[in-house]
């Protein structure tokens, strides 16, 4: 059955391989509702081939990219200003720690169930942030570093409830600066961009609620 209607739905799939493409834009046909799906086989064709209006969404398999991985997809963002679902069979702590720090909005291994790619699409379209539930060991390896401390966890569940950073202060007793200090401190060891994505992070890891 179908996933949840979505209209004029516009989809870019970038992917090297002609059959995965076909794949993935059959797998998108059938389960959301009035999509439209275009297909490149590398980011450059994806720019030169681009046409308006913008695609809702770009998802791509970042493994075959030549050149940095944090450039090739600030370049897709400014350039054709879509949120990007990375869509991979490298889920390496390393590629998603690039991936995660250049600001994409999801990341799903191939190896997924397809219902994991159309969630991740979905959120991206909604502004939204989704890492596949199977990768949230690894964005909690090299522990030593990355483990948040109590206090750092404390501010990222508030963070997570919709505090802002005063109200953090006042409900602790802490400085603004302190707070803001903690808040850099977590999204440095979760290799997050932004404070969503850190709290997006701290779910998927069961580190908050």
């Amino acid at each position: 059955m179908p996933a949840a209607a979505v209209s004029a739905l516009r989809l870019l799939v970038v992917d090297d391989h002609p059959v995965v493409r076909q794949g993935i834009r059959a797998l998108l046909e059938r389960e959301l509702d009035g999509v439209e799906v275009a297909t490149a086989d590398t980011p450059d064709a994806a720019l030169r081939d681009a046409a308006s209006p913008r695609p809702d969404v770009v998802v791509i398999d970042l493994r075959r990219v030549s050149g940095d991985v944090q450039a090739t997809i600030t370049s897709l963002q400014q350039k054709l200003g879509s949120p990007i679902v990375v869509f991979t069979a490298d889920g390496g702590p390393r590629m998603l720690a690039e991936a995660l720090k250049a600001g994409v909005k999801g990341y799903v291994r191939k190896d997924s169930p397809p219902e994991d790619l159309i969630r991740a699409i979905q959120a991206a379209r909604s502004g939204e942030f989704y890492v596949d539930p199977a990768l949230s060991s690894s964005l909690l390896l090299e522990e030593g570093e990355r483990t948040l401390t109590a206090r750092q966890r404390e501010i990222l569940q508030m963070l997570a409830d919709g505090m802002h950073t005063e109200e953090v202060a006042n409900r602790l007793g802490l400085s603004t600066e302190t707070v803001r200090t903690h808040t850099k401190r977590i999204l440095a060891k979760l290799q997050a961009g932004t404070r969503t994505q850190a709290v997006a992070i701290g779910i998927r890891s069961g580190l908050i609620e």
